[in-house]
């Protein structure tokens, strides 16, 4: 019996071993599905914060290249009219001509430079009102000075040459007199 005791005693302790380094493998696998939770955890969260920049990337990529597009559109049209500018300065001074063969050949080249200048109005061209007006270095462009006691000093007393916006961008400045006292 001492020795079935002895025996059960071993086995018993056997059992307990086991039990125990089951239960150590048990808490080391449930700690090991913990990690892997949280590294897939961590990883979703680290791919849910890539994807919101992607999108804010894009966002303000659309927006940048819309600005861009306005932009070059807005460039182009200011750069067209400007190289169509000397027409119209060329008729404008067929019209002051004084042409004494005829008036229809005036009232023709009126009437094609009223319809260029509708044109161009169309497309935002605007005339830089400059006579009697202050001097603006942003809009004007001197090219002389005058003595003259009709006006203060620093006004417009002559346009020369007529100075055009397009949609509030100076494509020209007038080139004008200034008073001077």
């Amino acid at each position: 019996m001492a020795k079935t005791k002895k025996h059960d005693e071993e086995i018993f302790k056997e059992d307990n071993e086991n039990i125990y380094e089951e239960t150590i493998a048990d808490n080391q696998e449930t700690e090991e599905i913990k990690d892997s939770e949280e590294t897939k955890n961590e990883e979703i969260e680290q791919l849910n914060n890539k994807l919101v920049r992607l999108q804010a990337d894009f966002l303000n990529y659309k927006a940048r290249t819309e600005k861009e597009k306005i932009s070059t559109y807005s460039n182009t049209v200011s750069d067209f009219i400007l190289d169509l500018l000397p027409v119209a300065d060329n008729l404008e001074r067929a019209l002051s001509a004084e042409n004494s063969e005829g008036s229809s050949f005036k009232e023709g080249v009126q009437m094609v430079y009223d319809q260029f200048m509708s044109i161009l109005n169309k497309k935002g061209l605007k005339e830089i009102e400059a006579l009697h007006k202050p001097f603006d270095h942003n809009v004007h462009y001197g090219v002389g000075f005058e003595d003259n006691d009709k006006y203060d000093d620093g006004i417009i007393i002559d346009v020369l040459q007529k100075g055009y916006t397009v949609k509030d961008k100076c494509i020209r400045p007038s080139m004008v007199r200034i008073c001077r006292r």
